[in-house]
């Protein structure tokens, strides 16, 4: 996310001076806005300022999660790898035994492969990402 400290400083510190200023001219008798303005303008200013200072805190703490969620990322992937190999190993083992007594074109073959590996593949993704 976008650190927008520096434009809200600026936006904050412009509606106060332009509040100051609405006051300063302002010579009406009735309520003047310019307090409204400038209280306005304090209140950005004041949670630009919060929101800055509890940005710079959270900074490591995402740095840290990154990184877990990087190596969740890194396990999920080594397993569902292993569980697409040992489906492949079983089909080619099955491919085998069957060429032996019926003529399999290679085309249905490959494809065959293909498409099981891609339904396993998404099948063992989503159950490592619900149990890990």
């Amino acid at each position: 996310m976008k650190n927008l400290f520096i434009q809200r400083f600026l936006v904050s510190t412009l509606i106060i001076v332009l509040g100051i200023i609405q006051i300063i001219l302002d010579t009406s008798v009735g309520f003047n806005f310019g307090y409204i303005t400038v209280f306005l303008g304090g209140i950005i200013l004041l949670y630009s300022t919060i929101s800055y200072i509890t940005s710079r805190k959270n900074k490591s703490q995402e740095k840290e999660l990154s990184k877990e969620y990087d190596e969740r990322d890194a396990l999920i992937d080594g397993k569902v790898a292993r569980f697409s190999l040992h489906i492949l190993i079983f089909e080619i083992l099955i491919l085998m035994f069957l060429t032996n007594y019926v003529v399999i074109p290679t085309n249905t073959t490959l494809f065959v492969v293909l498409v099981s590996l891609i339904i396993s593949e998404i099948g063992s993704r989503k159950y490592y990402n619900l149990v890990l």
